[in-house]
């Protein structure tokens, strides 16, 4: 058995969550409003950098920090499947 990357992992789960979100826009553009709909199209976000005064300042070098990741019920599913996709490559 080989063993995976760390970053070939990371890879697939990627990809995984990239197709969730692209079944969430198409479930979210086929639907037709209502509960069914707002269900699949629910996100939560988490992240840092909301607001204005997180500036890291250096000295000589002053920069913003921030990085958001919106996390959907289908994207959720896509990780999953990715994830059990994944243990076929062992």
């Amino acid at each position: 058995m080989k063993k995976n990357s760390l970053f070939f992992i990371f890879l697939i789960l990627i990809i995984g969550m990239m197709v969730g979100t692209i079944m969430s826009l198409t479930i979210g553009a086929l639907l037709p409003e209502g509960t069914v709909k707002d269900f699949f199209m629910l996100t939560k976000s988490f992240g840092w950098g909301v607001n204005e005064n997180n500036w890291i300042e250096m000295g000589f070098l002053r920069f913003k920090t921030g990085m958001y990741i919106d996390v959907s019920i289908l994207s959720s599913l896509g990780f999953l499947i990715s994830w059990y996709i994944l243990r076929y490559f062992k």
